[in-house]
Formats: C-alpha cells, structure tokens, sequence
C-alpha cells in the first residue's frame, strides 16, 4: 500500500524538486507613502524552513512546557491572508498537532466560536491579537498569541507520529452559507490523500505560474488551493490586507505579471463593473490567463457576457468545505455557455433526480469517493448529499442551479427558485442595489430583499418608495413570465434596507438566507396579513 499522502508530503517533493523557486510574494510597504514599494520573495526552501522553525517552537510550547501531547487538537483563529497565517497552520500539523481552523470576526462574542471548540475538543488555542476579546473567555485552555516573524531556533524538530488514514489530520468549519450558523468539518487522512492525489492527476507539475491569493487560511478553499500551487511550485501573491480593491488587483496584475486570480463572486462583479468604465481595469483583467470564481454563481448574466465580449477569461469552480473542489467550468475563451464539469480523471460524484418528474440533480459524494467527507457529515445512505442542484444542459455538462435552500417550498406546496430571481435583480438594477436577497419559504409569494447601491444613484431614486417603483419596473417583465407563486408583483413585495445590513459570511461575503428569513419575520407576517 502507497503511503498516505499530505499536505507537508506535498510540500516537501516540490521543494526537492525546485527549492530556489518562488513560493510567495509580501508586500513591503513605505510606511511614508502608504504604497507598496516592492514584493520580497520566499523561495520553496525558505519556506519549508520556516515551517520547521515554528514547528519546533510550537512543540516546545505545547509539548514540552505546556504538557499538551502530539495528536491533540489546537485551535487556530488568523487573520488567514497573511504568509505568516499559511505557516503557522502547516507548522502546527509539522509538529504532529491537529489544527482546527476557527474563523471569527474582531470582537466577535465568545458564543460565536463556543460551539466549534466544543465539538472540536481543543486542548489549547493560538490566536491573532486583534482576537484577544474574544478568546478571553475560552475557559480552562492554555491560550497562546500567533508569532509574527519566524526566528531561527534550536529546540528539536519532533518526529511525526504514526497515523492511518482514519485519523483526524485537520478540522475546518463551514462558512456557515447555506444554514446560518457554521459547523466543524474534520478531515481524516484517507480524505487529505484523496484530495492531494486529486490535484496531482489534473494539474501539470512544470507549468508554475504567478496566482492570487485564494481566500482566507480559514477556509478549506484556500487549502485546497495551497495544495494545487504547491504541487505546480507556483508563486502565490499576498494582498496587503484581506479582499483588495480593484486597483489592487490591477496593481498586482501589472507589477507581480499575476497570470491567475481567485475571487468571490461579490468582489468580482465589482471588479467587472469596475473595468467597464476604466480601461486600464479592463486591459489587466483581460490579460491574466483566468479568472477562477468559487463560493458560489456570478449572479449577472450582463457582467459575463460583457466579460466574455472583452476577453476576461471567467472560471466557474464549485466545491464544497466537506469535500473540496469537484467541478470546474473550461472558461469564457472556449466556451461561452462555461458549463461546470467534472475534474479531469476518475470521478465517483453523482447527479441524482431530486424526484421523478424534475429535471434537477442533486450532487451526491458516494462513501466510494475519495472526496467524502468524515462519516459525522454523512446521510443514513453512507453518502455525502451537498444539497446543491444542477441540472444536465448537454451530456457531462451542468449549470448550478443553487441550494436547495434556494428553492422555497411555498404555500401552496409548489416550488418557488429564488436564486433566478436574486440574479434577475442583480443583472437589471446593478447600478442601483447592492445586493439582494429572496425571503418568504413557506409564504404565498416571494418577496424581494434589497441593500441599495453605494454608487451614485439619481435624485429621483432617494426615497424608498420611489426606489422600489423603480425596481418593480425593471423585473416586472420577468416576473409576468412566471406562475403566481413565483412572482414578485408589486413594490410592495420589495423591502428596502439600508447599505449593510444583510448579516453575511466574514469571508465569501454571502449573505445568510435563512439568518434574513428570521429577521424579516414580522415584516412578512404584517405583510401577509394584508396589513403592511
């Protein structure tokens, strides 16, 4: 039997394979100008060094004061867009620790990341300071704050302990999308072989290139992605603090030669709309060789197509927390329809009727996939259920079709999809909302859920009702195409709430339906009853 394969069994082939090539690119910024001057380079062997470094710290602190044995589980809450936040969670697994990945927000309260360390059992937790009110109250564990720079030191590097491949080798959580609240997701080993196999059969080892960086540390699809740029030995280039604005990335584009960025959905749209009106936003962004999205749909058929007619090459990725990446789209330079497809190679995931007379596939990961998920996520069937729908628009070819959440089951018992009716909204009235979002499960009609634009709106746009006539007049014609149950039909079926409002993810920055759902209860309430 081959041995297991990990995300440090990765690391270390590709820097015996080329250890003077560049792993990572910091900014360094003047602290006179507020600019970035220039970008420091970290070969692959500095940065397998660096990992060592802190492992051996780490392991002095835990292990050998702190009395804390290898295999336990160590909570890590970081900032996540920091080379330093990379290193300290492939230096906890170094040590032959579990780290368990808590994402937060500053000033969060402790109830927010109870359950996680709860669930987790973590034994002792190391944290970023601008987290210390949150992690003051984590009762009877030793807490330890992050280090900031590696220094060299001559404690031992400790061995690895021995492990099968249904050992727990990292914990993520959720970001919390689809039900409101987030979850922990414990990856075994025979998972993390899967994943890293996965990325070794359908991406080529030779071609490096220059990347963005692909989300937060928190989230498992940062992980994923380290794992992929790392088996390519490609350069990957940190921001200078979480999510960059657009001239950011066209900063990075033009001075780093970055040749592919990952964005969520909501940051992209703006970065389309942005290059719209400047051509040099445009000219960066055509110019890289991709664009991959992931956390979910793009939402706007205009800003694709525009993307498309100006040689922005878009990617649609899907993946799950649970299981990775498990689909990829060819982008917007072979095809214009960008269907979403299975990953090159062997493929157990399948598409499974949700009843016998629609056409919507559920993604379904049997117990047989290398992709499924520790069995505490499971269905009574052994299967993973993603609950995401698709449907089949050519053989092999899908088009996501949102969560099953996305589907209301209404009134009257009949489906309502409240994504077409977001991403309507979205395409028609984007210089005039923020953002949107569909509430009423169970309600005799959807209702319309809308942040107004930051951007200058007209005059005649100011006051609620007025806005809200004005989007009604744009999607009217939609809807009139629609059943009743599915219709919004009137202003009234639109609430208006001020710019920021909708409770969203910290990181993909999608809003939390079911968190809305709950809040707007009364409002629906009142306006069901006739009495709004």
């Amino acid at each position: 039997m081959s041995p297991l394969l990990t995300h440090l069994t990765n690391l270390e082939d590709a820097t015996s394979r080329f250890p003077s090539r560049v792993a990572f690119k910091i900014p360094q910024v003047n602290p006179q100008t507020d600019e970035i001057d220039h970008w420091k380079d970290i070969t692959f062997q500095e940065f397998l060094l660096d990992i060592e470094h802190l492992a051996r710290y780490w392991f002095h602190i835990l292990n050998e004061t702190s009395g804390i044995p290898q295999r336990s589980v160590i909570g890590l809450c970081l900032g996540g867009y920091k080379y330093i936040d990379i290193v300290h969670v492939y230096a906890i697994s170094r040590a032959g620790y579990i780290p368990q990945l808590v994402n937060i927000f500053q000033n969060a309260d402790y109830s927010v990341i109870q359950g996680s360390i709860e669930q987790g059992n973590t034994r002792a937790f190391i944290y970023e300071s601008v987290y210390s009110d949150t992690v003051r109250d984590i009762p009877q564990i030793p807490r330890f704050t992050t280090v900031t720079v590696v220094h060299p030191n001559d404690y031992p590097l400790p061995d690895l302990p021995h492990v099968t491949g249904s050992d727990i080798a990292i914990i993520y959580q959720t970001s919390g999308t689809t039900s409101g609240t987030s979850k922990i997701v414990p990856c075994n080993y025979t998972w993390l072989d899967g994943n890293v196999r996965k990325m070794m059969s359908h991406l080529d080892p030779g071609k490096p290139d220059i990347v963005s960086w692909c989300g937060s540390t928190g989230y498992m699809a940062q992980f994923g992605g380290v794992i992929g740029i790392i088996y390519r030995t490609s350069c990957m280039v940190q921001y200078r603090s979480g999510q960059p604005s657009t001239s950011e990335i066209v900063d990075n584009i033009n001075r780093c030669q970055t040749r592919l960025l990952f964005a969520y959905p909501l940051y992209l749209r703006e970065y389309i709309r942005a290059s719209r009106t400047n051509p040099e936003t445009l000219r960066a962004l055509s110019s890289v060789d991709s664009i991959i999205y992931i956390g979910g749909g793009l939402g706007s058929d205009e800003d694709e197509e525009w993307a498309w007619k100006n040689g922005i090459n878009l990617v649609n990725s899907y993946g799950k927390t649970e299981c990775g990446r498990l689909l990829l789209s060819e982008g917007l330079r072979k095809s214009r329809q960008n269907y979403l497809k299975r990953l090159p190679g062997p493929s157990l995931i399948k598409f499974i009727p949700i009843s016998n007379d629609s056409d919507l596939l559920e993604l379904v990961v049997p117990p047989e996939a290398p992709e499924c998920p520790h069995v505490s996520l499971r269905s009574s069937d052994g299967s993973y259920h993603t609950n995401d729908l698709f449907r089949e628009v050519e053989p092999g070819s899908y088009v996501f079709c949102g969560r099953s959440d996305d589907w209301f089951n209404m009134e009257n018992c009949c489906l309502c999809d409240t994504r077409a009716i977001e991403d309507n909204a979205r395409t028609l009235c984007g210089d005039i909302i923020s953002d949107c979002v569909v509430v009423g499960n169970g309600r005799p009609s959807p209702v319309l859920v809308v942040e107004p634009s930051h951007r200058n709106v007209s005059p005649a746009l100011n006051f609620e009702s007025e806005l809200k006539t004005e989007i009604y007049r744009r999607i009217c014609p939609f809807h009139t195409a629609r059943y009743p149950h599915e219709r919004i039909d009137s202003p009234d079926m639109i609430f208006i709430v001020p710019l920021g409002t909708l409770p969203r993810t910290v990181t993909k920055a999608t809003v939390k339906k079911k968190v809305i759902e709950e809040m707007m209860k009364e409002r629906l309430d009142l306006l069901f009853s006739g009495n709004a």
